[in-house]
């Protein structure tokens, strides 16, 4: 037959010996040689100035090992302990069973647990998450936080800070007040938290478990807006808060979180103004300095609540009827300011005048639009933290 190939009997072995071989062969030397030109390459590549071979790392690779003992306070009994700024890092940290003990944290966390504390007085720095007390008595609490939840405790004292709605389950006794504090890392651990002074909604207390007697209010806590609420605060004998050496003050004249006096506390008399105030460079100091201002130079107004919020140039120009301050709006998070006074809309607007204000600020030019513009900008700010 043209073009078969005919394989004698006797030569059948030679051919199947010659498959096998075409499968377990040995890659030819000079593919072996390069490959190892290639490996070596790659070594030299690798080598430092100092002639050394840097390996590759990870990021999981360099964490120093935690010891869950530097991130908790168990069993403490009558002392003064203090976390200096450094030394959490946004770690959870843990207090639990302490007695008649004063406890700071001057750092940011990731998140905190408070159980089983009876007597103590406990400050938390910026916490990203949530704080959760759990069977506490008799505790006064200053935090800034995220999440701010209670459950089986009695007479806690609670001056916060906290970006959302506080709960409180099967607490009674509870008193809760606007958090005043300062010192030199606060404002770098905040940033680290992601929190803002500007969203605090210490007034705004969800019981799970109100003891109402159908009259829609909870009888299981007590807003306090007073203005010296924290500055009142006493630590455990014999020491205090002045007496400690702490580079922080809890003084509300030099607080870095505005005063407010809450929702719940109004209405005072007077009108109500809301004051929008924009970011420069994603920087709220502009609106810190309009709050120190009005606190100085007219102290007959009080800050009832103030918001920071994200907002885009179509939902600020569908909420103010204009398209003004679209370029203002692209800077950064807008903070809002709710005054409440006699002649509030005319002296907030009068300040808004001042040359540092001028272009970086809109305030409202009647209590209607007040009430108005805070009541979309409230809606608008729920419906982005859901």
């Amino acid at each position: 037959m043209q073009g078969s190939v005919v394989v004698r009997h006797e030569d059948m072995g030679q051919v199947m010996a010659l498959v096998r071989s075409l499968f377990v062969t040995e890659l030819p030397r000079t593919e072996v040689a390069t490959i190892s030109a290639e490996a070596d390459m790659l070594k030299r590549r690798r080598l430092s100035s100092s002639g050394n071979i840097s390996l590759k790392t990870y990021s999981w690779s360099n964490r120093a090992p935690v010891n869950p003992g530097d991130y908790s306070y168990v069993d403490v009994e009558n002392k003064t302990l203090t976390k200096s700024p450094g030394t959490i890092n946004g770690h959870q940290f843990i207090i639990e069973r302490c007695r008649n003990s004063n406890i700071f944290l001057f750092d940011w966390t990731d998140s905190v647990t408070v159980l089983d504390c009876t007597g103590c007085a406990i400050f938390v720095g910026p916490c990203k998450g949530s704080i959760f007390l759990r069977h506490c008595v008799d505790c006064t609490i200053l935090v800034l936080s995220q999440q701010f939840r209670t459950r089986d405790c009695r007479r806690i004292a609670a001056y916060i800070c906290c970006a959302t709605q506080p709960i409180i389950e099967n607490t009674v006794g509870a008193k809760f007040a606007c958090l005043q504090v300062n010192y030199p890392e606060l404002e770098d651990q905040m940033k680290s938290a992601g929190l803002s002074a500007f969203n605090n909604n210490w007034s705004h207390v969800h019981d799970f478990t109100p003891n109402s007697e159908g009259l829609g209010t909870s009888h299981n806590y007590l807003l306090v807006g007073d203005n010296l609420a924290t500055a009142k605060v006493g630590l455990n004998e014999p020491e205090t808060i002045g007496e400690l050496d702490l580079a922080a003050n809890f003084d509300p004249t030099g607080s870095f979180i505005p005063h407010t006096v809450g929702l719940s506390q109004t209405k005072v008399f007077g009108e109500t103004s809301a004051v929008l105030i924009f970011t420069v460079n994603k920087s709220n100091n502009l609106a810190r300095s309009f709050v120190k201002t009005m606190q100085s130079e007219h102290p007959g107004l009080v800050l009832v609540s103030t918001k920071e919020i994200a907002v885009s140039p179509g939902d600020l120009q569908r909420i103010l009827r204009t398209n003004a301050f679209a370029v203002q709006c692209a800077q950064g998070p807008v903070v809002v300011l709710n005054y409440q006074g006699l002649n509030a809309v005319t002296v907030c607007k009068k300040l808004s005048t001042a040359p540092e204000f001028a272009t970086q600020s809109v305030v409202s030019d009647t209590e209607q639009s007040a009430h108005s513009t805070l009541d979309s900008l409230s809606d608008l700010a729920e419906m982005k933290m859901n």
